[in-house]
């Protein structure tokens, strides 16, 4: 396959797509910032960064149009947005861009059924990804590669039940489940990794991590660098699904994060998965002390 050389990233602005342009930027790629028209955040890139804009009705030629002579599109973006990403794919065949990552990034194995079962919105990505294959089957000039990379480690700490100005964390049953967390940074990491192999990453759902972990490790991890013990709630595990699975059942939206931790928790350990790709990628795991410092530095 050529080398993919110029790409084209959606969702910059965000904290993962800003960590996604960071490392893009630091491989040497000549990066487009792709933007609704409608986007009021500011453009506030490198100046050898291009911006191009859409129309928010995502009119077709005008997605392929901004797409011209790109080899590789990044959707960092919603997951729950599976409707643009079919778009912005079927704008790829136009443009004859060569890969396609979409906003699979996150806490859970959206392929299996109980993360199904458990939270429709990983229904759609599963079936994403099927468009996508059979997009790529019907036009071999396309590829896909999605990335899982666990729940995220410095982002959003009270999702995955860390709350370390308060020095108190919330476990599930004895808390020694092995589960796989990437740092933002990693996840950035290993897009830019598959982008340098895109031959041996062409149409695959690839699985990473900075390092595979249990909750009491993390919390032991956080008081260290804290210097202070920390207050742990445990719950049963099985009762916590089933009560938050009746909420969501029942209309309450905080219940599908609820099922999210618990599913990145109990059912994420990626080093188990056929498609393990530290070796693939040649990435290693990350210290977790040394992760903890730097989440605590930042606060």
């Amino acid at each position: 396959m050529p080398p993919i050389e110029k790409v084209t990233l959606l969702g910059a602005d965000g904290q993962l797509g800003s960590a996604i342009l960071h490392a893009l930027l630091s491989a040497n790629y000549t990066v487009t910032v792709l933007k609704r028209q409608s986007s009021k955040s500011p453009d506030s890139y490198p100046a050898h960064v291009t911006v191009k804009r859409f129309p928010d009705d995502l009119e077709p030629h005008a997605l392929a149009s901004a797409l011209e002579g790109q080899h590789a599109l990044i959707a960092s973006i919603k997951g729950s947005q599976t409707a643009i990403q079919q778009s912005l794919a079927e704008a790829c065949l136009t443009s004859e861009v060569q890969r396609f990552i979409p906003a699979d990034f996150g806490s859970c194995d959206s392929s299996t059924t109980l993360t199904q079962e458990l939270v429709p919105l990983y229904k759609r990505k599963a079936e994403l990804r099927a468009y996508l294959q059979d997009l790529a089957t019907r036009n071999p000039a396309f590829s896909w590669t999605s990335l899982v990379c666990g729940h995220f480690f410095d982002w959003s700490l009270e999702f995955v039940h860390l709350w370390p100005a308060q020095h108190r964390a919330d476990i599930l049953d004895d808390g020694e489940t092995r589960f796989s967390m990437s740092t933002l940074s990693r996840v950035a990491e290993a897009t830019v990794r598959v982008l340098q192999r895109p031959a041996e990453t062409r149409n695959r759902m690839l699985y990473v991590q900075s390092f595979c972990v249990t909750q009491k490790e993390i919390i032991a991890a956080y008081e260290a660098v804290m210097g202070r013990e920390w207050e742990v709630v445990a719950f049963e595990s099985g009762k916590f699904r089933d009560e938050q699975k009746a909420k969501a059942e029942a209309g309450d939206p905080g219940a599908n994060e609820e099922l999210v931790w618990y599913l990145g928790t109990v059912d994420a350990d990626w080093r188990s998965r056929e498609d393990f790709a530290m070796k693939l990628l040649g990435l290693e795991d990350e210290d977790l002390r040394e992760a903890v410092q730097r989440v605590v530095g930042s606060g």
